[in-house]
């Protein structure tokens, strides 16, 4: 009996429209004639730089777009380029070929969606995994071009890109179902009328003329590399090297088994492959607003700093690890009694409070949600300096009252527990007086009439912080922290940088305010 998992091979004598029309979507989805003209373009002509740039000065806002990259930072070239044609013969028919593609392709993707953070994460994992790809060609010397290394791992996925575009509802429910352990494949059958991504994104390559060689590549269902020396071989297996190995590090996943399948024969070890795609996180934040934003959500440096410090314990993984607790010396007043054992406090093994700040501030110089934003820096306290738990409450105006209540949290409470925290902006405790002054508090573990008693659960045996969120002299919330009274308290620096991040916090609403 087959596998309910396993592609069962390609709908027989179904083209695009009968494809869409199965997925009750009427309109096909067309290649702008700027990206089609791009992917047609390679290096093999001698005319191939004029003509690259004909097609780049066709869109004149590409043109901009494409200069503005060229005399960036990242390139530092030392004086301005202000024509195509000399940024051609600076830096290659590849790279602004690419660089041109890439922006065409992303605006219109983005464009023509409505989940533009979906299709943002999902064309940004693309473009690295073709630059990952393309890199690879050239350090190796392997046996196709760079340019179809680029293209074959860029639209590797395609497919799921056009349902994201097309279908956002239905692409979140195919999200839900393998987050739920169905495989991608079984998921999409049971959700798409029994197709499969990939199904989709050979009829869609197809419908746009696009190479045999691409469509092949998409191909990701063997269950082993095919021969090197095979050229649709290899380009299938360096789109499907490219993109599995940029899903894992963003998703946190095991890199073991990717390498052993592919390491030796693309001769690339995972050392470099990291190397090669932090490599590429720089060039690809110089490129457009969508994959700044892409870079921005995915968290990606923040997974490649995890495993590059896995990979100094032996293991090859971008999971944050899971080691087991560790004792702690008792000193100071705060030591904790000899026979009290306490866990080590939550502080990230693979981030610095400093790659915390560099993190949020980068996402303060974005577009940003500011419920996203409100998660990252509950994650900066928690695992940066180090708390047992950490809440975020906003003011909240009631017909009777005025309370402040628990929005986020993290550590040692649940959505419950979090949705629990309400306290009364009146009476004779720590809280109110906090926010009324405008001042930072902290409470020693267990003070007498510092909380109320629907509280006493929370801060029982807890030295607590209260750091309120002023606008304009006005507190609007409270970051509260808390610390088992075993535990050492808080010294001058990690006050600093908890004031810090209660500054981005302002920043933010105030950015989020101005609109």
């Amino acid at each position: 009996m087959p596998d309910a998992n396993q592609t069962q091979g390609p709908p027989p004598a179904a083209g695009l429209s009968e494809i869409f029309a199965k997925m009750n979507l009427g309109e096909l989805p067309a290649m702008s004639h700027n990206v089609h003209s791009l992917i047609a373009l390679t290096s093999n002509s001698r005319a191939a730089g004029a003509e690259l740039s004909r097609v780049i000065l066709k869109d004149y806002s590409l043109t901009n777009k494409v200069l503005q990259i060229v005399n960036s930072a990242y390139y530092a070239l030392g004086r301005p380029c202000n024509s195509i044609s000399k940024a051609v013969t600076i830096l290659g028919f590849d790279a602004i070929r690419d660089m041109a593609m890439a922006i065409a392709l992303f605006e219109d993707f983005v464009k023509s969606g409505i989940d533009k953070e979906g299709i943002s994460k999902l064309m940004t994992r693309a473009f690295l995994s073709g630059l990952q790809a393309r890199d690879l060609v050239i350090k190796k010397g392997l046996n196709v071009s760079p340019e179809e290394g680029f293209i074959c791992a860029l639209l590797h996925n395609l497919g799921r890109i056009i349902v994201c575009i097309y279908l956002p509802d239905r692409h979140r429910e195919i999200e839900g179902k393998i987050a739920g352990g169905l495989t991608p494949n079984a998921a999409c059958r049971m959700v798409l009328n029994d197709l499969t991504f990939r199904e989709i994104g050979t009829e869609v390559a197809k419908f746009w003329n696009l190479s045999e060689r691409v469509v092949l590549a998409m191909d990701d269902t063997c269950d082993a590399p095919r021969h090197k020396y095979d050229t649709e071989g290899y380009l299938q297996n360096l789109a499907n090297f490219a993109n599995l190995l940029v899903d894992a590090v963003c998703e946190g996943a095991n890199l073991a088994d990717i390498f052993q399948r592919y390491g030796a024969m693309l001769s690339v070890e995972p050392e470099e492959a990291l190397a090669s795609l932090n490599q590429g996180i720089e060039v690809s934040e110089a490129y457009s607003e969508p994959i700044r934003n892409g870079l921005l959500k995915l968290k990606i440096r923040a997974h490649i700093r995890t495993a590059e410090n896995n990979a100094k314990r032996g293991v090859w993984s971008a999971a944050v690890p899971e080691d087991p607790p560790a004792k702690i010396p008792a000193t100071g007043p705060a030591a904790r009694p000899p026979t009290e054992v306490l866990e080590e406090l939550p502080i990230s093994a693979d981030k610095s409070v400093n790659d915390f700040i560099r993190d949020i501030t980068e996402s303060l110089m974005g577009n940003f949600e500011l419920n996203d934003f409100y998660i990252n820096l509950l994650e900066a306290l928690y695992r940066g300096i180090g708390f047992d738990r950490v809440i975020l409450a906003i003011v909240n105006v009631q017909p009777t009252k005025v309370v402040l209540a628990g929005r986020f949290g993290l550590g040692e409470i649940d959505p419950e527990g979090t949705s629990r925290f309400e306290h009364p902006l009146a009476g004779p405790y720590a809280i109110p007086s906090a926010m009324k002054q405008g001042k930072d508090m902290m409470i020693p573990a267990n003070q007498s009439g510092a909380f109320p008693d629907s509280l006493h659960y929370l801060v029982k045996d807890r030295n607590v912080y209260l750091f309120p969120i002023l606008i304009d002299t006005k507190a609007i919330g409270l970051i509260y922290l808390d610390r088992k009274a075993a535990r050492p308290l808080l010294d001058q620096t990690m006050i600093k940088n908890v004031r810090l991040f209660r500054d981005f916090a302002v920043m933010a609403i105030r950015k989020i305010r101005k609109g």
